[in-house]
């Protein structure tokens, strides 16, 4: 009959559990909303405003305190030192406290049967209990293992050195950015400059393309005279456009670099006339820059840390297959009356031995080892890599030079032509195509200039990335914005010309 009842309890409690499973729910449409609301207030909160144009260096401020993959990689690098805050603490003894209350439904009694001599067999002693069908107990007992300690140690050096690996990432991720504002900005300079001359030159090729119209439906010249006109119109309209599109994303890139929200007006600081000489010359010989890259990329020291931890991983194995000592320390209590003493105090120790850790350990250390040859080759993969970015980036600086020597050239020739051009034909109504050809060109020209003059900053931007230039030493970033930009300013300043 009880085990009936208990049956029936047992499937009982089964279907009550069973009804109270979780069933899958859809996210509302109000969720989404929300979320979205909270997702663009906290993406933008807590900036400072833009109260003026924005020049380069408070472009590259911005960009370190605000942008997103940054803070992403600040984030990640603060969880990586609170896992091994937690790490550090494996290394401590366990201290468990333990308390219950007990209760059993019939009495916890017990006979004996005698083994030898003539009552072996019989029952020896009368069915007597020496604990009570209700008590309480508790204990406090600290046990510290030997063999944990050291293996945990060896995990919390290993993250230690996954902490620094997160610092470096975010070097990375930060020397990437400075990289990016640094093109992005120039181009967008080139886009502010530009755009509003070739909106005025579209719109002067929309009424040139109106009048050729009229003309055709006139018919005072021949068909084909009109039509040959709207097409070389419509090949420059065509090339305008081009261009425009090509500059027309700068600043919307820029804004995301920086997180101002995609949109929002603002202005650029570097305006008027292209500098051509503004970028700093690199006279530095390529192997001392080779050199210094080695010493400083955030690649090699992060595979420098990687080697650290598959060197601590073979001692981890070996350290596993010791066996464990373990001691322990604990005072006890419980309440129950046919205990000649109801609190003790207890020392003790042991040793427990994996005997399986002990076979596979060889193997383990082996494939640990293998992971450090291999984490060395990846090393001197990785030295032949920069020293072939290092390489690229000063050959395509100085290329980005003589480029830039020659669209300037290119530039000064197109205008001194168009100019004549202009000043010659732009009272007769029949030469407008010319003109408007000869103006279109010099705005190319000109365009290639400032494009150029990008390409030459983006050049300079890739030699400092390459060798593994830091923008800011200490990686401070918690001023305000007007300092870092100072500080970002005098960093780049100060540099030499020979790095």
């Amino acid at each position: 009959m009880n085990k009936f009842k208990n049956i029936l309890l047992t499937m009982t409690a089964t279907l009550v559990i069973g009804g109270c499973a979780v069933t899958p729910e859809p996210v509302t449409h109000e969720s989404l909303v929300q979320q979205r609301d909270d997702d663009m207030n906290r993406i933008f909160a807590n900036q400072e405003p833009v109260d003026g144009p924005i020049s380069l260096y408070e472009a590259m401020a911005r960009a370190l305190k605000y942008n997103m993959d940054n803070r992403v990689k600040l984030m990640e690098e603060a969880l990586s030192v609170g896992e091994l805050e937690v790490m550090r603490y494996d290394m401590l003894p366990e201290l468990t406290l333990d308390a219950g209350y007990h209760w059993r439904d019939n009495e916890p009694g017990a006979s004996s049967e005698a083994l030898e001599g003539p009552r072996k067999g019989d029952e020896s002693l009368e069915a007597s209990k020496s604990i009570e069908r209700i008590y309480f107990d508790n204990s406090l007992v600290m046990s510290w293992n030997v063999l944990d300690f050291g293996v945990s140690y060896v995990r919390s050096q290993q993250q230690a050195n996954r902490v620094m690996i997160m610092k470096e990432k975010r070097r990375k991720v930060i020397q990437n950015i400075i990289q990016d504002v640094r093109y992005a900005y120039w181009r967008a300079v080139s886009a502010q400059e530009i755009l509003p001359e070739m909106d005025d030159m579209l719109q002067q090729a929309d009424d040139a393309l109106a009048y050729a119209s009229e003309l055709e439906k006139l018919r005072l010249q021949t068909p084909m005279t009109p039509l040959r006109y709207q097409r070389s119109l419509l090949v420059l309209i065509r090339k305008l456009w081009t261009m425009r599109e090509d500059l027309s994303t700068a600043k919307t890139e820029l804004a995301a670099l920086i997180n101002i929200r995609p949109g929002t007006h603002f202005e650029l600081a570097d305006t008027g006339t292209i500098n051509d000489s503004a970028a700093k010359r690199i006279e530095t010989p390529v192997e001392e820059l080779e050199n210094l890259a080695l010493l400083q990329r955030p690649e090699l020291i992060e595979e420098n840390y990687k080697k650290n931890i598959t060197t601590l991983e073979v001692r981890k194995a070996m350290l596993s297959m010791f066996p464990g000592l373990e001691f322990s320390l604990g005072t006890h209590h419980q309440e129950n009356k046919y205990l000649f003493n109801d609190s003790w105090n207890s020392v003790g120790y042991g040793i427990t031995w994996n005997l399986f850790e002990l076979i596979s350990g060889p193997a383990r250390m082996r494939t640990a080892e293998a992971q450090g040859d291999l984490a060395d080759m990846r090393r001197m993969a990785m030295n032949m890599a920069v020293l072939t970015q290092v390489q690229l980036s000063y050959q395509r600086y100085h290329l980005a030079l003589r480029n830039q020597k020659t669209i300037k050239q290119l530039d000064d020739v197109q205008s001194r032509i168009t100019n004549n051009i202009v000043a010659g034909k732009r009272a007769d109504r029949e030469h407008a195509l010319e003109v408007l050809r000869s103006e279109t060109a010099a705005l190319l020209a000109r365009m290639r200039r400032h494009t150029a003059h990008a390409e030459v900053q983006n050049a300079l931007g890739r030699v400092y990335n390459s060798v593994g230039f830091d923008p800011v030493p200490e990686q401070n970033y918690d001023t305000d914005v007007d300092e870092l930009a100072n500080n970002i300013q005098t960093r780049m300043e100060q540099l030499p010309t020979t790095l």
